[in-house]
């Protein structure tokens, strides 16, 4: 049996190994830079499209304002003169303090009937999923058929005054008064959107942990006190989110008041969208439409961003 050599020991004076090199990384930043023109690609269609009929639109819109178009001849140039020409036209301060109204009375009556059915659909009441279901149909209705629908039962001779005639009720020109036009369609717009801004609502009340409720409960606190103290602080953020989306909706609405009354009796119902659309495809007068479409666009940004800055207020309070 031969012995085993002799060991050699590390040499003091050799230099170090050198440390193992780290893998490249370059694999792995082409992987990378592939992954983001991938997603890029995926983008660009969306932004061309937003680019060539929103944005490319309204640079234009802005740019005819300052103009004296007639859709026939070329533009000319006239600077401001038709935003002067907007502060001392009666029927555009009618048709924005109609606007106001409009957006006022349709977003209070869509967020407070809206929660109404979704607290009371949110209950134990038998019947209420099949309720639910039955509202939401009138949102799935075309917005015309609801708009010459309500504007046959709103006629003097119509069903509701037909059905309000047993209780003393005389001929009410719903339609045609002055008092009365913008209330009527306040209330047909409530009813055609109040349900779906009810599925907004029972999606919050859904998500607000029930362990509050129980220990509410158990402290005593009856409904109207739980509802005050849990439900409402806990639904802001849905409620702004309904109070923001209705009034960009309502401000955008033509075909109702276009229908039913056609901007009368007067102009009574005459909103901005109606008034851009007469202006500029009746009266052929493209540069102060668009004028009034620039202002229209300036107040709704004004009105959200300040509803977004009372809604961050209420946010860091409660908090």
């Amino acid at each position: 049996m031969t012995s085993p050599g002799p060991v050699r020991l590390p040499d003091a004076t050799a230099p170090p190994a050198a440390p193992a090199r780290a893998p490249a990384r370059r694999p792995l930043l082409r992987q990378g830079r592939r992954l983001q023109l991938v997603g890029f690609a995926f983008v660009v269609p969306a932004l061309l499209f937003f680019a060539v009929f929103k944005f490319g639109p309204m640079i234009w819109a802005v740019e005819l304002s300052f103009t004296d178009f007639d859709m026939v001849s070329t533009p000319e140039w006239v600077g401001i003169e038709n935003y002067v020409k907007l502060a001392d036209n009666p029927v555009f301060r009618a048709s924005l303090l109609n606007t106001f109204v409009y957006i006022a009375g349709s977003t209070g009556l869509i967020a407070i009937i809206g929660l109404a059915l979704a607290l009371a659909v949110s209950t134990a009441v038998p019947g209420a999923r099949a309720c639910m279901t039955a509202m939401f149909l009138t949102n799935l209705m075309p917005i015309i058929a609801v708009t010459l629908v309500w504007r046959f039962l709103l006629h003097p001779f119509g069903l509701i005054n037909q059905l309000l005639a047993p209780f003393g009720f005389g001929r009410v020109d719903w339609l045609t008064d002055d008092d009365l036009a913008m209330l009527a369609i306040i209330a047909v717009t409530a009813w055609r959107f109040a349900p779906y801004f009810m599925v907004v609502y029972l999606a919050g009340l859904l998500a607000i942990p029930r362990d509050y409720y129980e220990a509410a409960e158990i402290d005593g606190a009856g409904p109207v006190r739980r509802l005050v103290h849990i439900t409402l602080p806990l639904l802001m953020p849905t409620i702004f989110f309904v109070v923001v989306v209705s009034a960009l909706l309502s401000s955008r609405i033509f075909l109702m008041p276009y229908i039913m009354t056609g901007g009368g009796p007067g102009d009574a119902t005459r909103v901005l969208s109606m008034l851009i659309y007469e202006t500029g495809f009746s009266y052929m007068k493209m540069g102060e439409a668009a004028a009034i479409s620039v202002v229209h666009f300036a107040i709704m940004q004004d009105f959200t961003v300040l509803q977004m800055r009372i809604f961050m207020r209420n946010e860091r309070a409660i908090a």
